[in-house]
């Protein structure tokens, strides 16, 4: 029989209910190793790791199918874009919403370069999806576009032939943006080598 000394829960290990939960929103183009990054961040943190392309992926595969498009190229599709991504993105912002609201503190995996260029995204997007008060950390990852190439070739994946079927093309057109967010804190991470690894746990550590 468990006695009451042992049924009670240790107060100091649970979380502060005053303290703001934190969102981590990892963004970087393919092939940044943005993705490899956040679910280190996840591990370091104990945040829940909400990737797009898990929470979304198949539904839209569905949807470009269903109106006769090809799943794999989607930059260039202009009904991805203008239809299809949106929702992505709202359903992203509306799950790390739900999580905030139970204190859970979220990082976010999502390219988002369709959005860098415009200052009100975040802040219409988390209004959008009624976030509570939330500490908001943007993380930057950036990375050469050797090392970028080689990253995609070695993955493999369908997504990225059209990519690396006009390579130039691709990283003139997304390779080279720069977040203009006016909300959130903002850091940035290269993501080259393993060095990538240290300077997120100091970014942790700083916080």
């Amino acid at each position: 029989m468990t006695s009451d000394a042992q049924a009670v829960p240790d107060m100091q290990a649970l979380p502060d209910a005053h303290a703001r939960p934190v969102a981590y929103i990892t963004l970087g183009g393919a092939g940044s190793g943005k993705s490899t990054l956040a679910r280190h961040l996840s591990s370091l943190t104990g945040a829940a790791y909400l990737d797009k392309d898990t929470i979304a992926g198949p539904l839209v595969r569905v949807a470009l199918e269903a109106f006769g498009q090809d799943p794999s190229d989607r930059e260039s599709n202009e009904l991805y874009v203008q239809r299809v991504m949106p929702a992505e993105y709202e359903t992203l912002f509306a799950t790390a919403g739900r999580n905030l609201e139970l204190g859970r503190s979220v990082v976010l995996d999502a390219p988002f370069v369709a959005y860098l260029g415009d200052p009100d995204f975040l802040r219409r997007s988390t209004e959008r999806a009624s976030w509570p008060a939330a500490r908001i950390r943007v993380l930057h990852v950036r990375t050469s576009p050797e090392v970028v190439r080689q990253r995609l070739i070695e993955r493999g994946s369908e997504r990225d032939r059209v990519k690396l079927a006009d390579w130039d093309a691709y990283w003139e057109r997304f390779g080279v943006l720069e977040c203009r967010w006016n909300t959130g804190e903002h850091d940035v991470v290269v993501n080259d080598d393993e060095s990538a690894f240290t300077r997120l746990r100091e970014l942790v550590q700083r916080a």
